[in-house]
């Protein structure tokens, strides 16, 4: 049986999967349903389809009920949500193996927005559902997207990269550009939700599709206005068909920009990001900023052997999921931990001093420090600071002293 590489995208109306050299891609609604009698569970639209006639107990949009920490009671038995959306996950992976003879060695989940925590938590839920905390991944639709653009021909990206993604009650506009410094090539993408939103069951009609396309016709000239893209691509459900949208395709091709749809992007992002973590290559040739990556690169002035250094605590590109470091300190004259952070947009260092007040007032070297730094987001870093004592001279404390420190000006 051959090892196989599954992506999920998940959002709370949709999850989209596919497995690795498989031209099927499954596409069901967020939902899940347990039968009234008997312990059997339905998902997508026959979860939707028992709940209909009475046979079974549905809870839908489980992603933003996970993020929210909510539960829901069925049966009388009180559920996390996240337990739900776990439950929902391993029967859209069973059904992706259903009709195959091989097995999803490495699972790279899709998440419309990479949050550290709800990743851990999810990550940890996922385990008692078969699925293995060491192969299994969170990133973020930004990173799907870029490793997608990076996978297509050079001259798709020869200048900046659009996305739209359209979907029910939810606009995204997705851009994306190549950096050359030196011998470091860095790669960013982001997302912006847009106002915009719509229904999409409005283009069902006639002048529900007129409204539509000046809706995203106005939306694509503010957007793409003053900016050279070599590139637009077009995703969601809303653009399962696109004669309704001619208007927003003569804004698309305006000079020469290249204009591709492909409804299953987001997953196949995720299984070209797989490839690289089941090979344990990491990135290919280029340093990935996104959500969910580091923007920064974060170091700590220290002094050893007489010899001033840098101490990296953070890497630009880095994945949050695995960003922390812990070590210990021994302040000298300065009683502050003096730190570096470098922006990959080519700003100034900045300098960023962080007080060490809470140590005891006593001769110098006579007192270390613990030291842990962990990333939550990209935009701030976390520590956590404890008087280590000096051996059997001076105890060291338990209290732990936390500070936030910005890291976007």
């Amino acid at each position: 049986m051959d090892a196989s590489i599954l992506g999920i995208d998940l959002t709370d109306n949709e999850a989209g999967a596919a497995l690795s050299d498989s031209d099927t891609y499954f596409h069901v609604p967020t939902a899940i349903c347990r039968d009234r009698k008997h312990d059997i569970w339905y998902i997508g639209e026959e979860a939707y389809e028992k709940a209909l006639a009475g046979k079974g107990i549905l809870t839908d949009k489980l992603l933003a009920l996970s993020v929210k920490g909510g539960t829901a009671t069925i049966r009388g038995v009180r559920y996390e949500a996240r337990e739900l959306l776990c439950r929902f996950l391993s029967l859209v992976k069973e059904q992706c193996l259903k009709e195959s003879n091989e097995q999803a060695d490495t699972v790279v989940i899709v998440l419309p927005d990479y949050r550290k925590q709800v990743s851990e938590l999810l990550g940890s839920t996922l385990a008692a559902y078969g699925f293995s905390p060491e192969r299994t991944f969170f990133i973020s639709r930004e990173e799907s997207f870029l490793y997608y653009v990076m996978s297509q021909p050079r001259e798709i990206r020869t200048a900046e990269v659009g996305l739209f993604d359209l979907s029910d009650q939810s606009l995204s506009f997705y851009e994306l550009s190549v950096k050359q410094e030196k011998t470091k090539r860095y790669v960013w993408a982001e997302r912006e939700e847009l106002e915009e939103a719509f229904t999409t069951s409005i283009l069902s009609s006639a002048s529900g599709q007129k409204l539509a396309d000046r809706i995203m016709t106005s939306a694509a000239e503010r957007l793409l206005k003053g900016k050279l893209f070599s590139a637009v691509f077009l995703t969601g459900k809303g653009f399962e068909s696109y004669d309704w949208a001619d208007g927003l395709m003569r804004v698309l091709v305006r000079s020469r920009r290249k204009v591709f749809l492909d409804l299953d992007l987001f997953i196949k992002g995720a299984l070209l990001r797989g490839q690289s973590l089941s090979g344990g290559k990491g990135d290919p040739g280029f340093i990935p900023l996104c959500s969910g990556r580091s923007s920064v690169s974060v170091s700590l002035q220290v002094e050893k052997n007489g010899r001033k250094r840098e101490l990296p605590l953070i890497h630009a590109g880095d994945p949050l999921s695995s960003a922390g470091v812990s070590f210990r300190l021994l302040p000298d004259r300065e009683r502050a931990l003096d730190l570096n952070v470098d922006s990959f947009r080519g700003s100034k260092r900045r300098a960023v001093r962080v007080a060490l007040d809470f140590l005891p007032d006593r001769e110098q070297k006579t007192c270390f420090v613990d030291v842990r730094a962990d990333f939550q987001d990209d935009r701030s870093m976390k520590l956590a600071l404890r008087n280590a004592g000096f051996g059997d001279l001076y105890p060291a404390s338990d209290e732990i002293i936390e500070k936030e420190v910005p890291l976007w000006e």
